[in-house]
């Protein structure tokens, strides 16, 4: 059992359950790397953060990278339990994926389960805060207005040319930058 369950009150069903029946797509989960790539973008349809979208990434990133990963999650602790208990459960155990908390939600975990997933405490995260979602979401903020009204198909036009943009020429571009100023 995961002893934080039950401290995370912002996605009670009871609050959300109303915006879900309104809107088909209620917005996107990502997978976004340490220095800023987009990955992986899941279409949350007809509900809030379930645990079939972050599963989905998990399963299409252990497929992809294989072994050794580690993925940041404001509920790292609850996911894990989730993740161990999925028909995924065996493979992740396998392949050595870590299930972690970001440094900004963290400290509302409780003590053990920080010891465990904060990567305050993770040997070889060095000062990684995982939460470069957070700075992605917060970049692609201005698409919201126009999509607001767009088609689905259009939605999901803007949102990957959005990201291919970012990558190609924000996060690309000061990869670049940083690893010319340390030659």
């Amino acid at each position: 059992e995961n002893s934080c369950k039950g401290r995370w009150k912002n996605m009670d069903d009871a609050k959300t359950k109303k915006a879900w029946g309104i809107y088909n797509e209620t917005g996107i989960f990502v997978a976004v790397c340490r220095h800023g790539f987009c990955l992986l973008v899941a279409d949350m349809v007809q509900s809030g953060e379930l645990a079939k979208y972050p599963l989905a990434i998990v399963s299409k990133l252990l497929d992809v990278f294989g072994s050794n990963l580690g993925g940041g999650y404001d509920i790292g602790c609850q996911f894990k339990t989730t993740l161990d208990n999925s028909s995924l459960g065996p493979l992740a155990w396998s392949l050595n994926h870590t299930c972690l908390v970001g440094t900004f939600h963290g400290y509302a975990h409780r003590q053990l389960c920080q010891l465990f997933s904060l990567t305050t405490y993770i040997k070889g995260l060095g000062l990684e805060d995982l939460e470069t979602c957070k700075r992605t979401f917060s970049k692609s903020n201005s698409l919201a207005s126009t999509l607001h009204y767009a088609s689905v198909f259009h939605q999901q036009q803007a949102i990957d040319t959005y990201f291919e943009h970012n990558n190609d020429f924000e996060v690309y571009a000061n990869l670049c930058k940083l690893s010319h100023c340390r030659m």
